[in-house]
């Protein structure tokens, strides 16, 4: 084991090595219960090398997963610390999770990159706040974040963008960069392939949901966002997201209305405005806080006498409410209030709850993929290995034959023979002294290159 390079905490090991040596099996577990099964070469399968370290919203209380959250220049001081010890890692981190994802090189690299990341996130003191899986165990964690089954909010489609960011900002190799490709893709399936994306989950998403079917056929609808918070932001870039072009952001602040409106793509305007925009709007969303109404039944009113024919759709996401509830009762005007989008977003809660076993269906099926495809990254170097070896060998024989005739069969039987028992005497001596918690769990260990050679007979 070697020191890393100035700057680094975590013990470096040589990064080419296809497996964790034989004798990393008996070092310590970091929990103090013994040896660490997923730290044994095999253990845990072709997956066995991927580690987890997490503090996100099952581990950690809101308090304390603000404390450990990192800005932007810590996030990237822990990545490129990462990086510096020859790491295959990748760092996620959202709004509720900050998450490693790393190969194992040994147990003394494991509990450095453990050291680094309680630093990093100030959890050096905290105690029950770091989530630790390994092997298919971390993937199966990884491939349900990117299809919405482990957020707060379920089935969101957010999180596979930021997934998607998480790789591309890291220096991801082969491993660590097909562990998340294999989540990108069974992120998208889950979507394509199930419903659990489907129907609005916030009031705010539902409210505009609502606008959006309601003027589906109108030719190049206005719609009107009163607000330009939180609630408000998220109903306006939902509106964008559904391709309405013609969005009307209409804050008490008007500076901040513009602000929101310039990110958008939006018109802007004062609350004093209001009234004169109704006229030619064809749904409203109200998402601000205010003492009394902002969207008035007499300002309503007047603009349906102005526009007679043509209908009015409105959404109240405001608590309190901040469109008079009495302008349901006029002509051609349709209000969703609070408690019916509510209702909306319950029943596509329980839609989606639905959708949960289709999802770990697909889940499944993208892990047996992941595990073939670990498989075989786990063959190559050991393929390559017997190749390159059984060459040489190859080419020792060759150099013999200047000194033996080779016009008899009797030659030439002595020369295949001699390659074939050499050749085999590889994974022989291999199996012969390996211990059985060695053997890789694809059955081929005996590839890998022996304490002793093989004997080298003539034959």
């Amino acid at each position: 084991m070697e020191s890393g390079p100035p700057g680094c905490d975590i013990p470096c090991v040589n990064t080419k090595r296809p497996h964790p040596r034989p004798d990393d099996a008996h070092e310590p577990a970091p929990n103090g219960n013994g040896a660490d099964a997923a730290s044994r070469p095999g253990a845990g399968g072709p997956l066995g090398e991927l580690r987890l370290l997490a503090i996100n919203h099952h581990s950690a209380t809101m308090g304390e997963f603000e404390r450990a959250a990192l800005g932007p220049e810590a996030l990237e001081d822990l990545r490129s610390r990462l990086d510096t010890g020859g790491l295959d890692n990748v760092v996620l981190s959202t709004c509720n999770r900050l998450e490693l994802y790393w190969r194992s090189l040994g147990l003394k690299s494991d509990l450095g990159v453990e050291e680094v990341f309680r630093r990093a996130t100030g959890a050096a003191h905290e105690t029950g706040v770091l989530l630790r899986a390994s092997g298919e165990q971390a993937a199966q964690h990884l491939f349900r974040v990117a299809c919405g089954l482990d957020s707060l909010l379920l089935g969101e489609g957010e999180v596979l963008g930021q997934v998607r960011q998480a790789l591309e900002t890291s220096s991801a190799g082969d491993f660590m960069g097909g562990v998340f490709r294999s989540a990108l893709r069974c992120g998208g399936f889950a979507r394509s392939e199930t419903a659990i994306g489907e129907g609005a989950m916030s009031v705010a998403s539902a409210g505009a949901q609502q606008l959006v079917v309601a003027v589906a056929e109108v030719a190049s609808p206005r719609v009107i966002v009163v607000g330009a918070g939180e609630t408000g932001t998220r109903a306006a870039r939902h509106l964008r997201a559904e391709g309405l072009a013609r969005i009307v952001i209409v804050n008490r602040t008007l500076e901040r209305a513009q602000q929101l409106a310039a990110s958008l793509g939006a018109e802007a305007a004062g609350l004093d405005a209001l009234p004169a925009l109704l006229h030619d709007a064809d749904a409203v969303i109200a998402a601000a806080h205010a003492p009394t109404f902002l969207v008035a039944g007499d300002a309503v009113r007047a603009a349906m006498v102005a526009r007679p024919g043509r209908a009015l759709v409105l959404a109240d996401v405001s608590m309190p409410r901040a469109i008079d509830p009495s302008v349901r009762a006029l002509p051609g005007v349709t209000l969703h209030d609070m408690l019916g989008l509510d209702a909306l977003v319950q029943e596509n809660r329980a839609r989606r709850e639905r959708e949960i076993p289709h999802v770990e269906t697909v889940i499944q099926r993208e892990l047996s993929q992941l595990r073939s495809w670990a498989h075989h990254q786990l063959l190559r170097p050991l393929m390559a290995d017997f190749r390159e070896r059984a060459e040489a060998i190859r080419l020792a024989e060759l150099r013999r034959l200047s000194a033996e005739d080779l016009g008899s069969a009797e030659a030439l039987d002595k020369l295949t023979r001699r390659l074939v028992e050499r050749l085999i005497a590889i994974p022989i001596a291999t199996m012969r002294e390996a211990r059985p918690e060695t053997l890789d769990s694809c059955g081929l260990q005996c590839l890998r290159r022996p304490t002793t050679e093989p004997n080298n007979g003539t034959g």
